[in-house]
């Protein structure tokens, strides 16, 4: 192979891996991208969400569970800016790498063509074509030199060709090294930007937390008279949940068992474990599942046997998955609660009004439940979901079993 086909053989692997080293990076970028998309809309829904509650300054403690989640969204955004910056910084790197490969190739293709120009001139081909086919001393001479020639100007046409092509690869992947350049700026402006408003949210939390220690013996309060209603929620929880499996036991010889229909359910519903929609169309979970301390109140500490999701005051509630609904009741401070049967689990849906189903109600994924209630401007969705195994019956984290939000 002469040095013009290696130099050529060389010039098309390199471009293929460019190609596929760009379409792996383009795909990475767009992950990103796409992922920023969604913080950035959680974070503006949460934004969205404190604006209504600053509206009303009745309840502190939510305003202040608001904030938390969007420090926390927006340091979420702020790590994947960095990340895309650093993606971009290689990028610049390897677009900087290709360029100065482009060069040497350009450079040694122009060599080539230069040697090979060198070579016909010594060799009187490129003087006068016709001349040098004519001086053959016989046929079978002119014949070699009339395909020599034809050799030489195919050769001579294909350098011509790659340098072009070179050249243009070379333009194309500085205008991509411009466009990278400016990307790395953005990304940096908007790290700026997010972080200086970062620091303001942290400031207005302080700004939240002082106003609150100053009313701490209400607060005590009132988190005494929730925790009591929380109480008092769960113990009805737990009792409808235990009549239920006494009621199916009662059925099934003393033993509690699933239906063969309630073997689908239960294997379905653990099928799309993290893959369930969100009670509620729009909203922010601020309040986590399990034992947690009080945002404000020292030496206090929430138990919680569900998630607590923040939304827009009148929302609807909807159901999560296919079930039939088994209980329906009210607690004063709590509102309505509907439990929701999925063979060996149950959905929680508590703090509702304008209930719209009934016991015994057979319903499907989206079904609309109630309302969400507004209590103090806020309006905040308790959900649970318990899982039924044995003689266990016990909640488990819901957040879990929802797709992230």
């Amino acid at each position: 192979m002469n040095s013009s086909a290696v130099i050529r053989s060389k010039l098309i692997l390199f471009g293929m891996l460019l190609a596929l080293a760009g379409q792996g990076l383009a795909q990475s970028k767009a992950d990103l991208q796409r992922q920023r998309d969604e913080i950035a809309a959680q974070l503006a829904n949460t934004e969205r969400l404190l604006g209504q509650a600053r509206e009303n300054r009745s309840n502190a403690v939510s305003e202040l569970q608001l904030v938390d989640q969007v420090i926390a969204k927006r340091e979420a955004l702020i790590r994947k800016y960095r990340e895309a910056l650093r993606q971009n910084e290689r990028a610049l790197n390897g677009t900087d790498s290709e360029i100065r490969s482009l060069e040497g190739h350009i450079a040694a293709l122009r060599d080539e063509y230069a040697r090979m120009v060198q070579q016909a001139y010594r060799m009187k081909l490129a003087e006068n074509p016709m001349l040098y086919l004519f001086a053959a001393e016989s046929f079978s001479q002119a014949v070699l030199r009339f395909q020599l020639l034809q050799s030489y100007a195919e050769l001579r046409k294909a350098q011509v060709t790659e340098i072009q092509s070179a050249q243009e690869d070379l333009t194309a992947k500085r205008t991509t090294l411009e466009e990278e350049r400016r990307t790395t700026q953005q990304l940096l402006d908007g790290i700026a930007a997010e972080r200086e408003q970062l620091n303001a949210d942290r400031a207005e939390r302080e700004r939240i937390v002082k106003s609150l220690k100053s009313e701490e013996e209400r607060l005590r309060r009132e988190q005494r008279q929730a925790a009591a209603e929380r109480d008092r929620l769960n113990a009805e929880i737990r009792r409808l949940i235990e009549a239920e499996l006494a009621a199916e036991r009662a059925s099934s010889a003393g033993e509690y068992a699933l239906t063969p229909a309630g073997k689908i359910v239960s294997e379905a519903f653990e099928r799309n474990k993290s893959t369930l929609p969100w009670p509620v169309m729009r909203g922010v979970m601020t309040g986590r599942f399990g034992r947690q301390n009080h945002p404000t109140l020292p030496g206090i500490t929430i138990d919680n046997n569900g998630i607590d999701i923040t939304t827009d005051a009148g929302a609807p509630a909807t159901a999560i998955f296919d079930g039939r609904v088994t209980s329906v009741f009210d607690i004063p401070g709590s509102g309505a609660t509907i439990i929701v049967s999925h063979g060996a689990y149950r959905t929680v849906y508590s703090n509702l009004t304008e209930v719209t189903v009934s016991k015994g109600q057979e319903i499907t994924r989206g079904s609309t439940l109630g309302k969400v209630r507004s209590v103090g401007g806020s309006s905040v969705l308790h959900f649970e979901v318990w899982k039924i195994q044995g003689n266990e019956k016990s909640p488990v984290d819901p957040s879990a079993w929802l797709v992230r939000g």
